[in-house]
């Protein structure tokens, strides 16, 4: 009843205010939300953060712009990108963005989403690489973060003496996190990017840290020369088709609810990702000749890996039982898995293109200096065995009329095959519909796929999704979709052939362009093994379900407030119903006048389980994401700020607290906390030039 008094309070307090459509800040934090329920270790959030930032930074020039070009904006369709070309085709430069008004398909909303990411200018002509302006017209940036938290953690508790009797017992290095990168940028013809990370408990100039920072990674990029459209040396990540055969990186694509956004496949991108273990660095090369476009690539570097047989006495691996994904190097038994094994990656892409219609073969080989060998079980015994691997994939798009289509088919060395297919329609300018079908066969082997799905990797896996949006009127926008997804083979913690499902419906309103408000249900229903019996034949069926009410009010140029209330449910056979709910009040206050920027959160959260956990995305220090999992009971908020004193420096602080009133302890082994309070500080300089 206490629960149900708050929430009913927190409604009728925010009933008077209705809204608007999705930003394209709500997109990023939505998105954000579902990568980070879909993943079992923190996500660097850099690569997809970048892509907005520098579009932001570096909009599209509609009247130079082709449309390959205005595929990077997840907001249009294929009919808006048609459309707006045969306008330009028929009518000539644009020269208003409220001109846009007047392109079928193109609506105040729509405009409103893309217009941080386009930029209304007669077409500029193409700058020549000149030493002296390498200079004189580039501009870059140095940024230098630090990050810790307050209190501390079992893992810093530890004394020497017991290190040198046991060195896991403890952290060998410093809680603080530091990161810096820089990039440069020659009218997005030459790209420079330096990056390098420390985590919390790893060493910094002493021990087995004597050049510093844990992680360094960096490229050189040449773009736009003629015939060769990208030419990459260093850190990079390669995506074809619909990423069934390859796709590194983190993508939206990759999510059941973005079934009505078109996956823009962006070849070869450099990266200052700071993921340890999950990148390629080498070469790579895009070249477009007519029609033909080509790209080519090759990787090498060692990665961490769980040592299963070594030599005895070079120590070199022979046997790894799985690739790591942390990058943590905190205490020994981590070090030992520091860079233990080789790996090597190279491959291409071929595509023909026209106006309509494309088509694309796609080839990768992968090899590693140790066999992998995953501990043997029932459920993964089509996993991946192996010292190399070869993966080819077909895939397919094109345009007729109002209807889009897109498909893959993959194949893999030891003869799995995995395709996806789909449409998406649009009857109307203001209705988008999509259809996908996968079917990912459980001997399917690809470590480097990351298409639409719900497993955690791209085998063992039928399913359908259907996505519908549609703005009924200016003023009111409702979408859903369902996948309805089956398992033909046993997977983790399910020992039958199984199913589930997933439906989401959400609906926004406008009243002004001050006001938003959007309200969504989701329903995720799945089976998994009943873990009070002995036994390998029963199951249960479990229910989760959400209610989200969101709410942002733009008072004044100066001060925007966001409310929202999360209230969740599981249940399942045998077992009780369990609740929980977030509510949360944001205030955000930005001067006209006085470059500052202030950015507040209070929220109060009750769950009955970790099963009801919230994924909360907060507003953090540029290309940053934090996107904590709440459960328990207890208070969370933060404070951002930002100032820029300067047009060449920025400054950023934050602090965020977490306050349990349900338990004495946070955490759990070395990174428990004695106490029911947890406190971060994160503090950020950038120097632009």
């Amino acid at each position: 009843m206490n629960k149900l008094t708050i929430i009913l309070v927190f409604i009728l307090l925010q009933m008077h205010l209705p809204g608007y459509a999705q930003s394209e800040d709500q997109f990023f934090q939505q998105k954000t939300e579902e990568l980070s329920e879909n993943s079992n270790f923190e996500i660097d959030f850099s690569d997809l953060s970048d892509e907005l930032y520098e579009l932001k930074e570096n909009p599209i020039i509609l009247n130079k712009t082709s449309a390959e070009e205005l595929r990077k904006l997840p907001f249009l369709s294929e009919k808006q990108i048609g459309n707006l070309m045969l306008y330009k085709e028929t009518y000539g430069e644009i020269l208003s963005i409220n001109e846009l008004q007047a392109i079928n398909g193109f609506d105040t909303t729509t405009i409103r989403q893309i217009r941080p990411f386009i930029k209304i200018i007669p077409a500029e002509k193409q700058n020549n690489i000149r030493f002296p302006g390498l200079i004189t017209s580039g501009h870059g940036q140095f940024l230098i973060r630090y990050q810790q938290i307050l209190q501390q953690q079992e893992g810093y508790n530890v004394s020497d003496s017991i290190l040198r009797i046991n060195p896991n017992m403890g952290y060998t290095g410093t809680p603080q996190k530091y990161y810096f990168r820089f990039n440069y940028n020659y009218h997005d013809r030459i790209i420079i990017g330096l990056t390098g990370e420390k985590d919390p408990g790893e060493e910094f100039f002493n021990g087995s840290q004597s050049i510093g920072l844990d992680y360094y990674g960096g490229y050189f990029c040449l773009k736009n020369t003629g015939i060769l459209k990208a030419l990459v040396v260093g850190n990079f990540n390669a995506d074809f088709g619909q990423g069934l055969t390859l796709s590194t990186g983190l993508s939206f694509g990759s999510l059941p609810s973005s079934g009505n956004l078109r996956r823009y496949a962006g070849r070869i991108k450099p990266s200052l990702s700071v993921n340890e273990n999950n990148f390629l660095r080498g070469i790579a090369t895009n070249f477009v000749i007519k029609r033909i476009e080509i790209s080519g690539f090759y990787s090498r570097h060692r990665r961490d890996a769980n040592i299963a047989l070594a030599d005895s006495i070079s120590g070199d691996a022979y046997e790894v039982s799985s690739l790591l994904e942390t990058g943590y190097h905190r205490m020994q038994s981590e070090m030992n898995d520091k860079n233990t094994i080789r790996e090597e990656i190279y491959g291409g892409n071929i595509q023909f293109r026209t106006n309509f219609f494309s088509i694309g073969v796609t080839g990768i080989h992968s090899h590693w200096s140790a066999r992998l060998k995953p501990r043997q079980e029932v459920y993964s015994q089509f996993t991946f065995r192996g010292i190399s691997n070869l993966n080819l994939g077909l895939d397919l798009q094109f345009i007729y009329r109002n209807i889009y289509g897109f498909g893959e088919l993959s194949g893999s060395l030891n003869g799995g095959l995995a395709w996806m297919t789909g449409i998406q329609v649009n009857p109307d300018p203001n209705i988008h519909f999509s259809l996908i079908y996968r079917d990912y066969q459980r001997s399917y082997q690809n470590l480097l796929s990351n298409a639409i799905g719900q497993n955690s990797t791209n085998s063992n896996e039928r399913g359908v999704i259907i996505n519908i949006s549609s703005r009924v009127s200016s003023r009111i926008g409702i979408s859903a979709f369902v996948d309805i997804y089956k398992f033909p083979w046993l997977k983790y913690r399910t020992d039958f052939i199984s199913r589930g499902s997933e439906f989401s419906i959400q609906a926004d309103y406008s009243l002004t362009k001050q006001l938003v408000m959007v309200l969504k249900y989701r329903q995720k229903s799945s089976q998994v093994n009943d873990i009070s019996i002995q036994s390998l034949h029963k199951w249960i069926n479990q229910t989760y379900q959400s209610l989200r009410y969101h709410i942002e009010w733009q008072i004044s140029q100066v001060i925007k407030l966001k409310d929202r209330i999360d209230l969740i449910q599981t249940s399942g056979e045998g077992r009780e119903t369990n609740l929980g709910y977030f509510i949360s009040q944001d205030l955000a206050f930005k001067p006209i006048k006085v470059p500052i920027a202030v950015s507040l959160r209070y929220a109060i959260f009750d769950t009955d389980s970790y099963d009801e956990r919230v994924y909360a995305s907060e507003n953090d220090v540029l290309y940053s994401a934090s996107v904590p999992a709440l459960d328990g009971t207890g208070i969370r908020c933060f404070m951002l700020f930002s100032w820029e004193p300067l047009k060449w420096l920025g400054i950023w602080i934050r602090y965020c607290q977490t306050f349990y009133t349900d338990r004495e302890k946070i955490g759990t082994g070395l990174e428990m906390i004695n106490g029911n309070l947890k406190s971060e500080i994160k503090i950020q300089l950038q120097l632009k030039f």
